[in-house]
């Protein structure tokens, strides 16, 4: 049971992929552009209601849900999680906290389609996937905004009862993989976002010479470490980089750990885990008197823990493709997220996995939105996610940069966050600035490399007899 503690960070780890694969088709769905209002400045239920720089996907309606699928006079959704493991007790709870906030603001304006939405609340505690996946199958009409640890282990439930979801986040090769499924910010487990890779190969081109990797000895960490290097090996300038494993169940002294960076001369590491994590590391290395001239990490890593350390971690950077927190005043969606979450869950974890639920929820709101319009008013599956299918360009009103679900490629396009006296602050690009390519973040023409690694059986995923 301990050797799992690692695999907390691998969750938000695997999930958070940077910035845009831009443009969208003839007919494609797209983001609308009507100017943002507070959230609370609107009748609930009105046609005027807005998201960030989209129009509410809520409202009023006659649809009915397909009696087949979990259909009656709510339509039943679930944001699964792991927030029941006992080690790490509320696991990834920001991704439900997040649910309810989008469920509270949709069903004050009449739900979807005059359907009022149900939160089902399921957590598999990371062993029990299996049996989440029959309550989900019994109980729900789509899997939206959630994730779990173990995701392989939703197949092949999932298929046998032809279930939906629009993933907050995805871990193996498996579920990233799968059919049925879409992604608001996709993360397929063969191509990976380099922008990140390219700042440092212009801004550190010395220091990323010499570079480590450190992952926990667990499969799903280890796949994350082992692409991430031939990431780096594609994006060049990384001419030296070494994967050191530490027990996922933690180390009793992260000192010789310190010390082998420091012998071995690195002068670049990214730590592939948790943010709690990372802070022994920190703390020995400022003890031995050592510190890499770059610490770059996963978006993961933007995280409040690591804040108000003091020296050891400032200059510490992570990748972000949100509106960043700080910054709500410049992006008119996290203000209206902030104010959904403060009205209809106060007492809810805001992070970053959370606005990716949301925007998944807006996704699929406006998803049954284009469904009931071609299927005789009925909210049907596949009819649900065959419209989300056609979606190219998606941003969530604003909340995070441009990505193309249909294509189910990672974005081009990030921002920079670093750690300076303490608190996270904006390192590239400068808003307005030529970087600033992005509204908010840089995007790199050459910003995903496609991988030829093997980092997990993606088979189980994939039912021939449902649609791609």
């Amino acid at each position: 049971m301990r050797r799992i503690l690692g695999i907390a960070g691998v969750v938000t780890l695997v999930a958070l992929s940077a910035c845009s694969a831009s443009g969208s088709s003839d007919g494609a769905t797209t983001d609308s552009t009507a100017q943002s209002v507070p959230v609370d400045s609107t009748e609930a239920g009105s046609d005027a209601v807005t998201f960030g720089t989209m129009d509410s996907p809520c409202g009023k309606g006659t649809a009915t849900v397909d009696a087949t699928q979990n259909g009656g006079p709510t339509l039943k959704v679930t944001a699964a999680t792991d927030k029941g493991f006992t080690i790490t007790p509320g696991l990834d709870i920001e991704l439900e906290d997040a649910a309810k906030g989008f469920v509270g603001w949709c069903n004050e304006q009449g739900g979807i389609q005059g359907v009022p939405l149900e939160l089902i609340e399921i957590d598999a505690a990371l062993f029990q996937v299996p049996a989440a996946m029959e309550k989900i199958c019994a109980s729900a009409f789509a899997m939206v905004g959630g994730g779990l640890v173990f995701d392989n282990q939703e197949f092949p439930r999932f298929h046998e009862c032809k279930m939906i979801d629009f993933a907050a986040y995805t871990v193996t090769s498996a579920k990233s993989g799968s059919n049925g499924k879409i992604q608001p910010i996709p993360n397929p487990a063969q191509v990976k976002p380099t922008s990140w890779l390219l700042y440092l190969k212009k801004n550190h081109a010395e220091d990323i010479k010499k570079t480590a990797i450190l992952a926990g000895n667990f499969e799903t960490t280890l796949n994350v470490a082992k692409s991430l290097k031939e990431t780096m090996e594609i994006v060049g300038g990384f001419d030296s980089v070494d994967i050191i494993e530490y027990n996922s169940a933690g180390e009793a002294s992260w000192t010789p750990f310190a010390q082998k960076l420091k012998d071995k001369g690195i002068t670049a590491m990214s730590f592939v885990g948790s943010p709690p994590g990372i802070i022994p590391l920190l703390k020995a290395m400022q003890e031995i008197g050592y510190k890499p001239n770059v610490i770059f990490n996963d978006g993961n890593f933007y995280d409040s823990s690591l804040e108000n350390l003091g020296p050891m971690s400032d200059g510490l950077i992570a990748r972000t493709v949100y509106s960043p927190f700080e910054e709500s005043a410049n992006f008119p969606a996290m203000t209206d997220f902030l104010a959904i979450m403060k009205k209809h869950n106060p007492s809810g974890k805001i992070a970053g996995l959370g606005l990716q639920t949301f925007s998944a929820y807006l996704m699929f709101a406006q998803s049954v939105n284009e469904c009931v319009k071609t299927n005789n008013n009925v909210i049907e599956r596949e009819c649900v996610l065959a419209q989300a299918k056609k979606i190219t360009s998606w941003t969530a009103g604003g909340l995070h940069t441009e990505t193309n679900p249909s294509a189910g490629t990672p974005p081009k396009c990030g921002t920079l966050m670093q750690l300076q006296g303490g608190k996270w602050t904006r390192l590239f690009p400068a808003l307005g600035s030529a970087d600033d390519n992005g509204k908010g973040w840089h995007c790199d023409e050459d910003g995903v490399a496609n991988l030829t690694g093997s980092y997990g059986d993606a088979t189980p995923g994939i039912d021939t007899s449902r649609p791609n």
